[in-house]
């Protein structure tokens, strides 16, 4: 029998198998190595850095620079009460005070008065509903309760007591720093029976409205200024007293008078009185500058008299300016040309001898050159 060397069907089988079966074993190597490969350059997940993100609290954490806007407001929705002021009080400090007890109770003073005066000011800039809100959020931003309800229970019966004072046919007491006032004082110009009849109405409003302490911290100074005002007048209008006796009873009045803010301007007002007069007497006989300088200054101090000295310069040379302005205005009047080219030829020359505000001055000043010549 003769054999042959071809390979049998089940040995063919078996042979590609086996190839097969080493292709993949080196496929499986090679991936086996490029993942190797692969986690030489590449962490893993699990071994990655987590970087943390920047929170948004964290630039006001480490204290780097953030701008924060103002806050918005209304009228009716102030914070402090001092947003935004009306043009008169705006580069101005907030006036007056708020004083509390260590039980947080409301002590009444002037300086509250001062302070409602002072928003109140504005009134006309401002319309009241706007005002009576910078004044809450004014008291609410600063003071502490109870007295913050108490301030402002004050300041609504302040506004009601000025309504009604405005309402009464004449105006109350003139303020202690109107110097026209005590002027008048002095001279017994005023009508005592009316003062007494005002003060009255006054003094009936307020009872209403006030307790007897918040009176006397708000209106003292008023009434000592009313009974200083009643006892000028009175000395004033009195018939049996010389020039000389109503002036040392007027002295010996405001030596009388307690330490205050009225005798203060009552006592200015009495200086000045006296310097007009002085002043007046010493230029009739020749006094010189230094004449009246030594004498203002010992009325009313180096800095005042200093500040009149320079009054005297400027009012010295608006005379001189007057009068060549009257010269130069008596030839137009008299020249040959109609009326209205003479209007306008004087209005021009007031407009380059004078400023806006001496302009306004010479209609009076005019007419008190021409009473007394």
């Amino acid at each position: 029998m003769t054999m042959t060397n071809k390979p049998t069907r089940k040995g063919l089988w078996l042979l590609l198998a086996g190839l097969t079966m080493l292709a993949v074993l080196l496929i499986l190597g090679l991936i086996v190595k490029l993942g190797a490969k692969k986690d030489d350059t590449e962490p893993t997940a699990n071994e990655a850095t987590i970087r943390p993100t920047q929170s948004s609290g964290s630039a006001l954490e480490d204290g780097s620079d953030t701008i924060i806007e103002d806050l918005a407001y209304t009228p009716d929705k102030f914070i402090t009460g001092t947003e935004q002021l009306p043009k008169s009080l705006q580069g101005t400090q907030v006036d007056g005070e708020i004083i509390i007890t260590d039980e947080e109770q409301l002590v009444p003073t002037r300086g509250l008065r001062r302070l409602f005066d002072y928003f109140l000011s504005a009134l006309g800039e401002e319309d009241a509903k706007t005002i009576d809100a910078r004044v809450e959020a004014y008291i609410s931003n600063t003071t502490p309760q109870p007295a913050a309800s108490e301030a402002l229970k004050l300041y609504h019966q302040y506004q009601a007591y000025l309504k009604l004072v405005s309402a009464l046919q004449s105006p109350p007491t003139k303020p202690i720093n109107d110097v026209k006032s005590l002027q008048e004082t002095a001279q017994g110009k005023m009508d005592l029976a009316a003062l007494e009849r005002q003060q009255k109405q006054v003094k009936q409003i307020r009872s209403q409205l006030f307790n007897s302490e918040v009176q006397a911290a708000f209106f003292g100074t008023e009434d000592q200024l009313h009974a200083y005002n009643k006892q000028m007048i009175e000395i004033a209008q009195d018939k049996s007293l010389s020039a000389s006796e109503k002036q040392k009873a007027k002295q010996a009045y405001l030596k009388r008078l307690p330490e205050s803010l009225t005798k203060k301007q009552a006592e200015q007002q009495a200086n000045i009185d006296q310097l007009m007069t002085r002043t007046e007497q010493m230029k009739k006989t020749g006094a010189d500058e230094s004449q009246l300088f030594e004498m203002r200054t010992e009325l009313v101090g180096v800095e005042a008299a200093e500040r009149l000295a320079a009054l005297d310069q400027q009012n010295q040379d608006f005379d001189h300016r007057f009068e060549r302005y009257q010269q130069q205005k008596q030839k137009i009047n008299g020249s040959n040309i109609s009326q209205e080219v003479k209007q306008q030829q004087i209005k021009t020359l007031e407009h380059k001898m004078f400023n806006e505000n001496e302009q306004k001055r010479l209609t009076g000043y005019e007419q008190f050159k021409n009473q007394s010549s």
